[in-house]
């Protein structure tokens, strides 16, 4: 289980760190999805993992970019907060988002927003959780 923190990173994978500690900590080859899209050069793509990179790029990240951003897939069991997120419904998070007292916004298109965060969830057509975005 892999734990989101708003203010750290992503399970070993830290705000701030560079392309190779980050091939270090993940310990997995690139893998590229289609869900990922295009124009990758700020990224490093993993399997249900994409890690956004500010500073330097040149085709790609170099060792003078740094984490900013993460979007991950539900492939993946994830926490937030203490709390197993994986099979969350939307209620369900409506439900943590309020309990952690996070103001948010619902968007047409039914992603939860927060407001005072980058911090998204996205859900597929069931309901459940698919994807979480979160940078700082």
């Amino acid at each position: 289980m892999y734990e989101i923190s708003l203010a750290e990173g992503f399970g070993p994978i830290q705000f701030g760190a560079t392309p190779n500690e980050v091939k270090s900590a993940w310990d997995s080859d690139l893998y590229y999805e289609d869900w990922m899209g295009g124009n990758l050069e700020n990224f490093l793509y993993f399997k249900g993992l994409l890690v956004g990179f500010r500073g330097e790029v040149e085709g790609g990240p170099t060792e003078k970019s740094h984490v900013c951003m993460f979007r991950i897939k539900t492939v993946h069991s994830l926490m937030i907060w203490g709390r197993d997120i994986t099979q969350a419904t939307k209620q369900e998070l409506e439900s943590l988002l309020t309990l952690t007292k996070m103001q948010y916004t619902v968007l047409p298109n039914g992603i939860l927003q927060c407001a005072n965060q980058e911090l998204q969830f996205h859900f597929n057509e069931s309901g459940v959780l698919d994807e979480v975005y979160f940078a700082n």
